[in-house]
Protein backbone atom coordinates (compact mmCIF):
# COMPACT_ATOMS: atom_id res chain seq x y z
CA UNK A 1 0.00 0.00 0.00
CA UNK A 2 1.34 3.43 -0.95
CA UNK A 3 0.76 6.38 1.37
CA UNK A 4 1.51 9.88 0.09
CA UNK A 5 2.09 12.51 2.78
CA UNK A 6 1.45 16.15 1.78
CA UNK A 7 2.53 18.94 4.12
CA UNK A 8 1.01 22.39 3.87
CA UNK A 9 3.65 24.80 5.12
CA UNK A 10 5.98 26.86 2.93
CA UNK A 11 8.94 26.81 5.33
CA UNK A 12 11.71 24.33 4.48
CA UNK A 13 12.05 23.09 8.04
CA UNK A 14 8.46 23.65 9.10
CA UNK A 15 7.01 21.79 12.05
CA UNK A 16 4.37 20.18 9.85
CA UNK A 17 7.04 19.07 7.36
CA UNK A 18 9.02 17.51 10.20
CA UNK A 19 5.85 15.81 11.46
CA UNK A 20 5.21 14.53 7.94
CA UNK A 21 8.76 13.15 7.81
CA UNK A 22 8.15 11.30 11.10
CA UNK A 23 4.93 9.88 9.72
CA UNK A 24 6.72 8.69 6.56
CA UNK A 25 9.48 7.09 8.65
CA UNK A 26 6.87 5.23 10.72
CA UNK A 27 4.75 4.06 7.77
CA UNK A 28 5.78 1.27 5.44
CA UNK A 29 5.26 2.33 1.83
CA UNK A 30 4.92 6.03 2.65
CA UNK A 31 6.54 8.83 0.68
CA UNK A 32 6.74 12.53 1.33
CA UNK A 33 5.42 14.75 -1.47
CA UNK A 34 7.60 17.63 -2.64
CA UNK A 35 7.12 20.98 -0.94
CA UNK A 36 4.01 22.68 -2.26
CA UNK A 37 5.90 25.91 -2.98
CA UNK A 38 6.55 24.55 -6.50
CA UNK A 39 2.82 24.56 -7.28
CA UNK A 40 1.73 27.75 -9.11
CA UNK A 41 -1.49 29.60 -8.38
CA UNK A 42 -4.51 27.69 -9.66
CA UNK A 43 -5.51 28.85 -13.14
CA UNK A 44 -8.64 27.33 -14.64
CA UNK A 45 -7.28 28.07 -18.12
CA UNK A 46 -4.50 25.55 -17.41
CA UNK A 47 -6.39 22.85 -15.52
CA UNK A 48 -6.64 20.42 -18.46
CA UNK A 49 -2.97 20.85 -19.40
CA UNK A 50 -1.33 21.86 -16.11
CA UNK A 51 2.24 22.95 -15.40
CA UNK A 52 4.75 20.11 -14.89
CA UNK A 53 4.88 20.47 -11.07
CA UNK A 54 1.09 20.14 -10.87
CA UNK A 55 1.02 17.12 -13.18
CA UNK A 56 3.79 15.44 -11.19
CA UNK A 57 1.82 15.89 -7.96
CA UNK A 58 -1.39 14.72 -9.63
CA UNK A 59 0.45 11.59 -10.75
CA UNK A 60 1.70 10.96 -7.19
CA UNK A 61 -1.79 11.38 -5.75
CA UNK A 62 -3.30 9.13 -8.41
CA UNK A 63 -0.72 6.41 -7.67
CA UNK A 64 -1.23 6.53 -3.89
CA UNK A 65 -3.70 4.28 -2.12
CA UNK A 66 -4.09 6.81 0.69
CA UNK A 67 -3.15 10.47 1.01
CA UNK A 68 -2.34 12.01 4.39
CA UNK A 69 -2.51 15.80 4.49
CA UNK A 70 -0.64 17.50 7.34
CA UNK A 71 -1.59 21.14 7.85
CA UNK A 72 -0.54 23.92 10.17
CA UNK A 73 -3.20 26.31 11.41
CA UNK A 74 -3.05 29.82 9.97
CA UNK A 75 -5.66 32.24 11.33
CA UNK A 76 -7.94 29.36 12.30
CA UNK A 77 -7.82 27.61 8.93
CA UNK A 78 -5.50 25.97 6.40
CA UNK A 79 -2.78 27.95 4.63
CA UNK A 80 -3.51 29.35 1.18
CA UNK A 81 -0.68 27.23 -0.25
CA UNK A 82 -2.50 24.06 0.76
CA UNK A 83 -5.89 25.33 -0.41
CA UNK A 84 -4.35 26.19 -3.77
CA UNK A 85 -2.94 22.68 -4.09
CA UNK A 86 -6.30 21.11 -3.25
CA UNK A 87 -7.84 23.31 -5.96
CA UNK A 88 -5.41 21.84 -8.51
CA UNK A 89 -6.01 18.27 -7.29
CA UNK A 90 -9.79 18.65 -7.38
CA UNK A 91 -9.86 19.60 -11.07
CA UNK A 92 -10.72 19.20 -13.90
CA UNK A 93 -14.41 18.57 -13.42
CA UNK A 94 -14.97 17.53 -17.04
CA UNK A 95 -13.08 14.86 -18.92
CA UNK A 96 -10.73 12.74 -16.86
CA UNK A 97 -11.70 12.60 -13.20
CA UNK A 98 -9.88 14.72 -10.65
CA UNK A 99 -7.29 12.73 -8.71
CA UNK A 100 -8.83 13.57 -5.33
CA UNK A 101 -12.28 12.30 -6.29
CA UNK A 102 -13.03 9.28 -4.07
CA UNK A 103 -9.39 9.11 -2.91
CA UNK A 104 -9.10 8.00 0.75
CA UNK A 105 -7.58 10.92 2.65
CA UNK A 106 -6.54 11.33 6.29
CA UNK A 107 -6.37 14.81 7.82
CA UNK A 108 -3.68 15.78 10.35
CA UNK A 109 -3.18 19.19 11.94
CA UNK A 110 -0.38 20.51 14.10
CA UNK A 111 0.18 23.77 15.91
CA UNK A 112 2.51 25.23 18.52
CA UNK A 113 -0.65 26.28 20.36
CA UNK A 114 -2.49 24.28 22.96
CA UNK A 115 -5.39 23.12 20.79
CA UNK A 116 -3.31 21.51 18.07
CA UNK A 117 -4.81 23.08 15.00
CA UNK A 118 -8.29 21.64 15.52
CA UNK A 119 -9.88 24.59 13.68
CA UNK A 120 -7.61 23.92 10.71
CA UNK A 121 -8.45 20.22 10.98
CA UNK A 122 -12.16 21.01 10.65
CA UNK A 123 -11.46 23.35 7.72
CA UNK A 124 -9.21 20.79 6.03
CA UNK A 125 -11.77 18.01 6.35
CA UNK A 126 -14.43 20.31 4.92
CA UNK A 127 -12.32 21.42 1.94
CA UNK A 128 -11.21 17.86 1.18
CA UNK A 129 -14.81 16.63 1.34
CA UNK A 130 -15.96 19.44 -0.93
CA UNK A 131 -13.17 18.47 -3.36
CA UNK A 132 -14.62 14.96 -3.58
CA UNK A 133 -12.10 13.11 -1.43
CA UNK A 134 -13.20 10.28 0.82
CA UNK A 135 -12.23 11.86 4.14
CA UNK A 136 -11.59 9.01 6.55
CA UNK A 137 -12.44 8.96 10.24
CA UNK A 138 -8.79 8.51 11.20
CA UNK A 139 -7.27 11.88 12.05
CA UNK A 140 -4.71 13.45 14.34
CA UNK A 141 -4.34 16.82 16.04
CA UNK A 142 -0.95 17.66 17.53
CA UNK A 143 -0.88 20.53 20.05
CA UNK A 144 2.46 22.07 21.07
CA UNK A 145 4.10 20.37 18.11
CA UNK A 146 7.27 22.44 18.55
CA UNK A 147 8.07 20.66 21.83
CA UNK A 148 6.50 17.28 20.99
CA UNK A 149 8.34 16.32 17.80
CA UNK A 150 10.83 14.20 19.76
CA UNK A 151 8.34 13.17 22.44
CA UNK A 152 7.45 9.52 23.09
CA UNK A 153 3.77 10.42 23.45
CA UNK A 154 3.72 11.80 19.90
CA UNK A 155 5.46 8.68 18.64
CA UNK A 156 2.71 6.63 20.28
CA UNK A 157 0.00 8.77 18.63
CA UNK A 158 1.71 8.32 15.25
CA UNK A 159 1.81 4.55 15.83
CA UNK A 160 -1.95 4.54 16.41
CA UNK A 161 -2.49 6.56 13.22
CA UNK A 162 -0.21 4.25 11.22
CA UNK A 163 -2.13 1.24 12.56
CA UNK A 164 -5.37 2.87 11.42
CA UNK A 165 -3.85 3.45 7.97
CA UNK A 166 -2.87 -0.20 7.64
CA UNK A 167 -6.44 -1.25 8.45
CA UNK A 168 -7.85 0.75 5.54
CA UNK A 169 -8.62 -1.60 2.66
CA UNK A 170 -6.21 -1.04 -0.20
CA UNK A 171 -7.89 -0.01 -3.42
CA UNK A 172 -6.32 -0.09 -6.81
CA UNK A 173 -4.60 3.23 -7.21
Amino acid sequence: MTVLVLTGSARRDSLTRRLGEQLVAATRGAVLAPRLTEIPFFDQDLEVSPPAAVQALRDQVAAAHIVVVVTPEYNGTIPGLLGNTIDWLSRPYAGSPAVLRDKPVVAVAASPGGIGGVRALVALRTVLGNAGAEVLDAQLSVPEVHVRLDDASLAAELEVLVEQLTEIPARAA
